[in-house]
């Protein structure tokens, strides 16, 4: 918002008989929460809405365009939604529709957060300088249930995906003093076109949305790794990864 104003937050539960069309996504039947925000701020136009939930779109001059994409992959990995409603100098109203249990059902405790996106064994290249970072990295994906294969050089890693394309499923770039992860990335994005990328900042801040694009990152993480975030962004871009091969089969196949 431009000026002070009033934010609306807001929390309902639905029962829905029967699906219903949310945004881009179909939920229910069952029960849903729905959390709504409402903003009295400038609004947007259809072009705007049509690409706000685009990775690395952004209107924000110190934005990053990853939030929105993140919030609805997040919500519909839970199958729920979000849909949002606004108009120029009309506000904006988002609406999050999450699964609901009955109230009187019993929760189950998950002490592992991170094994709701366990991997099933796919490949992950990691991209590191520091043998010691590297190390703790790979021990983290491993525990998340994939295979890491790390390299603290470039020209390696970039040899590795040249001499079998299909050998991994992503690519983790971890942060490098100076900014030097992201022309890691661009080079290793060049070698392996296909590969979802995945880079680690300790912020965003500081990192442009065209260099990103250019650079073929996919998705960002914190740095130092968080095993809950990096275990639903691994599951995203394998999921991507493994649609993909299915389309050049399938090409081939015609």
């Amino acid at each position: 918002m431009t000026e002070p104003g009033c934010i609306e937050l807001g929390i309902k539960v639905c029962d829905l008989q029967q699906p219903l069309s949310i945004g881009r996504s179909e939920v229910g039947p069952g029960r849903f929460t729905v959390i709504s925000v409402t903003d009295p701020g400038p609004g947007m136009d259809e072009a705007t809405l049509e690409r706000i939930f685009e990775p690395f779109f952004t209107t924000r001059p110190d934005g990053n365009g990853i939030g929105l994409a993140t919030v609805r992959e997040i919500a519909e990995q839970y199958g729920g939604a979000v849909a949002v409603q606004s108009e120029p100098d009309a506000g904006t109203r988002f609406d999050v529709w999450l699964p609901s249990g009955d109230p009187d059902e019993a929760v189950p405790v998950q002490h592992s957060p991170d094994l709701a996106f366990r991997g099933a064994g796919e490949t992950v290249l990691v991209l590191d300088t520091d043998r010691r970072l590297l190390l703790r990295h790979e021990e983290i994906l491993a525990a998340l249930g994939y295979e890491p294969v790390g390299f603290t050089r470039l020209a390696e890693a970039i040899t590795a995906c040249r001499t079998a394309q299909t050998r991994f499923d992503a690519a983790l770039v971890c942060h490098m003093p100076g900014g030097s992860s992201i022309e890691l990335a661009a080079a290793l994005h060049a070698a392996a076109p296909a590969l979802p990328m995945i880079l680690a900042s300790p912020s965003t801040r500081e990192l442009a949305v065209p260099s990103l694009e250019t650079s073929g990152i996919t998705e960002l993480v914190h740095h130092p790794l968080i095993s809950a975030e990096l275990a639903g962004v691994l599951a995203r871009s394998v999921a991507s990864s493994a649609a993909r091969r299915r389309v050049r089969r399938a090409a081939v196949a015609r």
